[in-house]
């Protein structure tokens, strides 16, 4: 391997998804670590009556470039925009815009997704599979792509417990060229209707679809020099761009900030099984340096993931992440942060029913008796109850996923080729970790100053609130048995 081979030196770069949670910290590092990139282009499209342009200057705004726009800020301007759409024909992109990308970009990487497990069939194979086959379609005609990335992730093959960093023979249910075909043809109702029946293995449309994609990819390998990462479950980022930073509620980040504000009291979940979970700044590294290994005719396959290097389960993520919720309670602080995992799915609903329902209901009560303008509680609850459900299958399951990348990642970076980079997934102190988490939630989502004394009265009050209320539940029960 060469170490002065450096493949981002005037190099123009393309993200999909670059408006996401993983894209947007990609495209931050990229333009804080490597200054020799020449241009960085990013699809945006129209969304709630905002147009592309107005979006583009709002998204300069964000928080996450903060330390650009104070140490460099001219690399700003690297960024360039096309308005499209993902779900479109070749993105939805004018003529001009399609031409001048066919005939610049060297880098691709393909983040664009919706990771919602309960998407539509239709909506997640438009977006997961349709659009990675059109833009592998628009990547034969670009005469300067040297590289190819996609983001998969790690759990498109559920059916396996070992998955290993390769591509599988083993065809998804369906081949992917009839679900193609399937997709552009029968109407979106008819198609929703028929994803219990061609899913197989998979319980939700986003894996299924990104599986889907996995073959899609796969197809142009003698075209196209292409490399997959997979992450497990994203987190808050460890260290970069800043410790905790987090911009969206899905997957475990949604459900730890609920544990925090005390209104999640139960899971549906195996406490001792192994919680994979990969914080974004370990994934962006990871696509900056896999993208190396892409080369024509084989496609190299990284499983981001930390559960075969430095296993947490889901009991010590519980633990840990109500310990630092009542260290560093939240002012949307509605019960004290307290939760059991049950296996169960009969107890779990009844705990549900009991102990975020009725409270809900009970507060709702409050609500409409204070007239109050505070936002009704009992949909949260069933929002978040729904969510947990949804990932029920992830947390009563465990998958070792085998990363041997972790290695090359280790050369790349002890021959300088990526020194700034960072890849010790083996030395992650978990305790400190959800420590960043947790007050990256209270700062980034919920937009709150951090002090080390702030809101302590409160989770004090809180905390003899519970304890008095439990005290109440069980001397009605004990009054009701006797």
């Amino acid at each position: 391997m060469e170490a002065q081979l450096d493949i981002y030196k005037d190099a123009v770069v393309f993200i999909t998804g670059a408006t996401g949670f993983v894209g947007k910290a990609l495209l931050e590092k990229l333009l804080w670590s490597f200054p020799q990139i020449k241009r960085i282009y990013m699809l945006i499209r129209p969304k709630a009556g905002v147009s592309p342009e107005q979006r583009f200057q709002n998204f300069l705004q964000n928080d996450i470039f903060q330390r650009l726009r104070s140490s460099f800020p001219e690399r700003l301007k690297k960024i360039s925009y096309f308005a499209g759409n993902i779900e479109d024909d070749y993105f939805g992109l004018h003529k001009r815009d399609r031409d001048e990308l066919c005939a610049v970009v060297n880098i691709i990487f393909h983040s664009a997704a919706t990771v919602r497990f309960n998407e539509s069939l239709n909506v997640a194979a438009r977006v997961n599979s349709l659009a990675t086959y059109n833009l592998l379609e628009m990547c034969t005609q670009m005469r300067q792509l040297q590289r190819f990335l996609y983001v998969s992730t790690a759990y498109c093959n559920p059916g396996r417990k070992y998955v290993d960093e390769c591509i599988y023979a083993t065809l998804p249910p369906v081949d992917w060229r009839q679900f193609l075909s399937a997709v552009k043809k029968i109407p979106e109702e008819y198609l929703n209707r028929l994803a219990d029946y061609i899913k197989g293995p998979h319980v939700n449309t986003y894996t299924f679809t990104k599986s889907i994609a996995e073959q899609i990819v796969n197809s142009y390998r003698d075209r196209i020099p292409i490399v997959i990462v997979r992450p497990s479950i994203v987190t808050a980022a460890y260290r970069e761009p800043y410790p905790g930073w987090i911009d969206n509620i899905q997957a475990i980040s949604g459900i730890m900030m609920e544990i925090g504000k005390g209104g999640i009291s139960s899971i549906l979940g195996d406490k001792d099984l192994i919680c994979d979970i990969i914080p974004v700044d370990f994934v962006v590294n990871a696509m900056i340096m896999m993208v190396h290994k892409a080369e024509l005719g084989s496609i190299s396959v990284c499983n981001a993931s930390s559960g075969s290097t430095n296993p947490i389960t889901w009991q010590r993520l519980g633990e840990l992440t109500m310990k630092w919720s009542r260290i560093y309670p939240t002012r949307r602080m509605i019960m004290f942060p307290s939760f059991k995992y049950r296996r169960g799915a009969l107890r779990h609903e009844l705990a549900v029913w009991l102990l975020h329902f009725v409270p809900a209901l009970l507060m709702d009560l409050r609500t409409l008796a204070l007239g109050s303008k505070r936002r009704f509680a009992t949909p949260i609850a069933k929002k978040f109850r729904q969510a947990c459900l949804a990932g029920s299958f992830f947390s009563l399951n465990e998958w070792i996923f085998k990363n041997r990348s972790r290695f090359y990642f280790k050369q790349l970076i002890d021959n300088g080729t990526f020194g700034e980079l960072c890849w010790n997934l083996e030395a992650l102190d978990y305790d400190d970790y959800v420590r960043r988490h947790v007050i990256g939630i209270n700062k980034y989502l919920h937009r709150e100053k951090f002090t080390l004394d702030a809101n302590k009265m409160q989770v004090t009050r809180i905390y003899w609130l519970w304890i008095f209320a439990h005290l109440c539940f069980y001397m009605l029960l004990v009054y009701i048995l006797l």
